[in-house]
C-alpha cells in the first residue's frame, strides 16, 4: 500500500523559524495560524521543536574557543619548558660525576695509605696473585695529616652539594 506524501508551500517557513528558535513565539501571526489550520506544518513544528530541545539537551557544554586557545599555548610553553630542561638536567649529572671523579683524584694523590693499597693492588693484580692483601688503614687517626682531614672535609662538602643539586634537578622535571 503506497501513501502519498502530503506537503505544504510553507513548511520551509515553518522550519526557519523553529532553526533560529523563534517558533512559535516570535514567528509572525499569519505563519501561526497557518500552522494551526494545516496538519503538515503543524506536526512539523511539532516535530522539529521536540528534536531541538532533545539536541539541546544532548550537546555537551564546550568551552570557549578562547579558553581552548589558552590551554593549548600552556600545555606547549609546558611540553617546550621539559625539552630545555632535559639538556641541562644531564650537564647537572655530569657535573656532578666530574666533581665525584676529581674528588677521588684529590684524595687518592694526597693520602699515603691510600697510594700503598693501590701500589699493592696493582702488583698483586700483575704478578697474578689470587690473595690480595688488604690496604693497611693508620692505626692512630692523629697519624693522618691536616690537608687529608682538610680535603676530605672538603669532598664530604660537595657530594652533599652535589647530592641537592642532582635532587633539585629531579624534582623540577
Amino acid at each position: 500500500m503506497m501513501t502519498s506524501r502530503i506537503e505544504c508551500v510553507r513548511e520551509d517557513e515553518v522550519l526557519m523559524m523553529v532553526s533560529t528558535d523563534r517558533w512559535p513565539d516570535a514567528a509572525p501571526a499569519e505563519l501561526r495560524e497557518h500552522a494551526d489550520q494545516c496538519q503538515v506544518c503543524r506536526e512539523l513544528g511539532l516535530a522539529a521543536t521536540s528534536i531541538g530541545e532533545e539536541a539541546e539537551i544532548a550537546v555537551p557544554n564546550l568551552p570557549s574557543s578562547g579558553t581552548v586557545w589558552w590551554r593549548a599555548q600552556l600545555r606547549a610553553r609546558q611540553e617546550a619548558a621539559k625539552q630545555v630542561v632535559r639538556p641541562i638536567t644531564a650537564a647537572q649529572m655530569l657535573a656532578f660525576a666530574a666533581m665525584v671523579g676529581v674528588a677521588g683524584a684529590v684524595f687518592g694523590a694526597t693520602t699515603q695509605w691510600f697510594q700503598r693499597g693501590l701500589g699493592t693492588l696493582g702488583r698483586a693484580i700483575a704478578d697474578g696473585v689470587a690473595s690480595i692483601p688488604l690496604p693497611s688503614l693508620p692505626q692512630d687517626l692523629s697519624t693522618v695529616p691536616m690537608s687529608s682531614w682538610i680535603i676530605l672535609f672538603v669532598v664530604g662538602i660537595g657530594l652533599i652539594a652535589g647530592a641537592a643539586v642532582v635532587s633539585w634537578a629531579m624534582k623540577e622535571e
